[in-house]
């Protein structure tokens, strides 16, 4: 049997393949269970030497492949699928990206897939939730909403962050408080100095604004980010409609070396 995780939320991936081996690990012996990392020097014939062994302590195996999708992965993939129809072993593979055409069997039955997508929505909001829970952290509202809309898509950084909230309610825990989930509010998130992620299109938007305020603040947001200054000039450049001349004429004088891009950038900004 085949078990595929993939998909690009790398914590709860990984997460679920550690609950797959420890679940293995509780009712089998350390015998039968093998991790190769297929990238490495011999790794795929130890695997396909483990597979291919009987070990006289344990019937049962669990084979966890690691950068299964090696250049060779057409030739690997056609000694691993006979492997789907031997009873009592078990293939784990764990990736970033969906297979490649040639393990694409490992999306189709009786192979066990399962994606983990960027959360979003409620059920970030859950998770976030949930995981709070499990290190006794309980999250105000305000709370959740910030850290959701700072580690939105990085739910490896968001549970990182979470521990270290857990690490300093637990110093200022005074008697019996620590006996008790300790409650985590949007202004006990100022000493970690966070700060959440601009809305990017909404600050290009305001380099169009009539007020030349709030064309700087998008600016200074903008550089501040380390977004690239030609990316930000040819995205204005591409909505520039009327202003479409102008536009080319700060190209040319960006080529011809008389300006840079910030420079051309901050001109439009106060002009």
């Amino acid at each position: 049997m085949f078990i595929f995780l993939y998909g690009p939320d790398d914590y709860r991936r990984i997460q679920k393949k550690k609950e797959i081996i420890a679940e293995f690990k509780k009712k089998h012996s350390a015998f039968g269970l093998g991790i190769f990392d297929l990238e490495a020097d011999g790794g795929i014939d130890n695997f396909l030497a483990f597979a291919g062994s009987q070990s006289i302590f344990e019937t049962a195996k669990l084979a966890v492949l690691e950068n299964a999708f090696v250049p060779e992965a057409e030739k690997l993939a056609k000694m691993l699928k006979p492997l789907a129809a031997e009873k009592g072993t078990t293939i784990l593979l764990a990736e970033r990206e969906k297979p490649v055409k040639a393990f694409s069997f490992l999306l189709e039955k009786p192979s066990l897939a399962q994606k983990f997508e960027n959360l979003e929505g409620p059920e970030w909001g859950a998770f976030i939730r949930s995981e709070a829970q499990k290190i006794d952290l309980r999250l105000e509202g305000s709370a959740v909403q910030f850290l959701g809309t700072v580690y939105q898509g990085n739910s490896w950084a968001l549970v990182t962050e979470l521990q270290k909230l857990s690490a300093l309610k637990a110093s200022r825990g005074r008697g019996g408080e620590a006996a008790h989930a300790a409650t985590v509010e949007k202004g006990d998130l100022d000493v970690l100095d966070l700060e959440a992620a601009p809305n990017y299109w909404a600050l290009i938007n305001g380099l169009k604004s009539y007020d030349a305020r709030t064309r700087l603040f998008a600016l200074e947001k903008l550089f501040a980010a380390n977004d690239p200054p030609p990316k930000i000039f040819n995205i204005l450049a591409a909505q520039a409609g009327e202003k479409i001349p102008r536009m080319a004429e700060y190209d040319l004088a960006v080529k011809s070396g008389k300006m840079d891009y910030e420079e051309v950038l901050l001109d439009l900004a106060i002009s």
